[in-house]
């Protein structure tokens, strides 16, 4: 069932300067692998009884708690507000028993007002692939409903893992509206993103507005990893988009475990030669079956800002020579299906919800269309099934990916 809660008054204000694009694929790809349906929140929700909802008492609360760098054993979880003293996190299993309250820590952090505080709280010794609850509290006293998540499964698991990946999307307007609300309806349990994440210029009260005041259901209760584009990085060098979100690593180029995938976010507004050199250690160390990348900028695109090949002769190589299966990207507002090079997989996604634009062909092309949308993929045992949906919610392509 979709959310009216993510169609928020952000229709009142954000579409009437938001750029608009075409909610409805006109046309299709490969429709044989019809993609699982089902809302992302629903067992979450009932184990832990409650949306994780903010409480009327919870009024110094200004940016709603979200989880970051979740992992089999730990997560961060996020929030701002006015009165950090005495706050803390509670987290018990999902029959009530308590098993911690965790401090939070107040870290400088980019802020709207001078009154709003960035809080972090790190929670420790959980098991994985294992539902928890969590809420707020103020002296003792819960600010939120109990917030169900479940940590990362391990490297082991032989379930399926479910991710959603779109990118080009917080521009706060009817577009990006139409799509998050869709996004209720597949279940996956990890968020990446492809880069521009706040238009127009990843200031803070974009972030707030466009990003935070969209995706509040999903980021309480879901992982959230993006890569940052050139919008993100127009404030400050970036300087927002690293604040908001607790990322590894350097939080500009970072890679992280889930279950049997093995992801890596490439940040194409910075030097790519670092860059290079610490990926080709980052996947040479990696044993996990599975190897995906993404980034904002393209290595194969035929949108309107086309492929960067400053970026493809740098990394495709490098992609094809440790075994990485799945590339994704955005910044042109489309997508695209690249036939498969030296064996990788390439995808542009960049139609989040700022717009379209018009996409051509190139003889690398698979399939191509200007419209809307989000991917969905499922990684189980040796293949990858990618899905694209629209903003009407149907499904236009998909694609098998194998392991090797």
């Amino acid at each position: 069932m979709k959310s009216t809660t993510l169609v928020c008054s952000l229709l009142l204000t954000g579409c009437l300067t938001n750029e608009s694009g075409n909610l409805s694929a006109t046309t299709s790809g490969d429709s044989t692998h019809p993609a699982e349906r089902g809302s992302p929140l629903a067992e979450l929700r009932a184990a832990c009884g409650a949306q994780g909802a903010l409480l009327p008492t919870a009024t110094a609360v200004h940016r709603a708690p979200y989880l970051q760098q979740l992992t089999t054993h730990s997560t961060l979880i996020g929030w701002v507000t006015t009165e950090p003293a005495g706050e803390s996190v509670e987290i018990t299993r999902p029959d009530g028993e308590v098993l911690t309250t965790a401090g939070a820590e107040r870290r400088q952090s980019a802020v709207r007002t001078a009154d709003e505080n960035q809080m972090w709280t790190t929670v420790d010794g959980l098991e994985p692939d294992t539902i928890y609850c969590y809420r707020v509290l103020q002296d003792g006293q819960p600010l939120t409903e109990r917030i169900g998540f479940r940590t990362a499964p391990g490297a082991d698991s032989v379930r399926p893992v479910r991710v959603l990946a779109f990118g080009d999307s917080g521009g706060g307007g009817s577009d990006q509206l139409a799509l998050a609300a869709e996004m209720l309806d597949v279940p996956f349990e990890l968020i990446i993103h492809t880069g521009d994440v706040a238009y127009d210029n990843g200031t803070i009260a974009q972030f707030e507005d466009n990003v935070f005041g969209v995706y509040t259901e999903l980021f309480r209760h879901l992982p959230f990893y993006p890569a940052a584009g050139n919008h993100d990085y127009e404030t400050m060098r970036g300087a927002p988009f690293r604040d908001v979100f607790a990322l590894p690593g350097t939080e500009q180029w970072y890679s992280y475990d889930w279950g049997p995938v093995h992801f890596a976010a490439l940040d194409t507004e910075s030097p790519i030669g670092p860059q290079v050199e610490w990926l080709a250690a980052d996947l040479a160390a990696s044993s996990l079956p599975w190897k995906i990348v993404y980034l904002h900028k393209p290595p194969y695109s035929s949108g309107e800002h086309g492929s960067d090949l400053g970026l493809r002769t740098a990394l495709a190589p490098l992609f094809a020579r440790h075994g990485v299966q799945l590339v994704l990207s955005g910044h042109d507002h489309d997508y695209e299906r690249i036939t498969p090079q030296d064996g990788v997989a390439y995808i542009v996604t960049g139609g989040g919800g700022r717009g379209t634009r018009p996409v051509g062909t190139s003889p690398f092309t698979a399939f191509a269309t200007d419209v809307i949308h989000y991917v969905y993929f499922e990684v189980s045992g040796d293949q990858l099934v990618l899905h694209a949906i629209d903003a009407t919610g149907a499904e236009f392509d998909s694609v098998v990916v194998p392991r090797a």
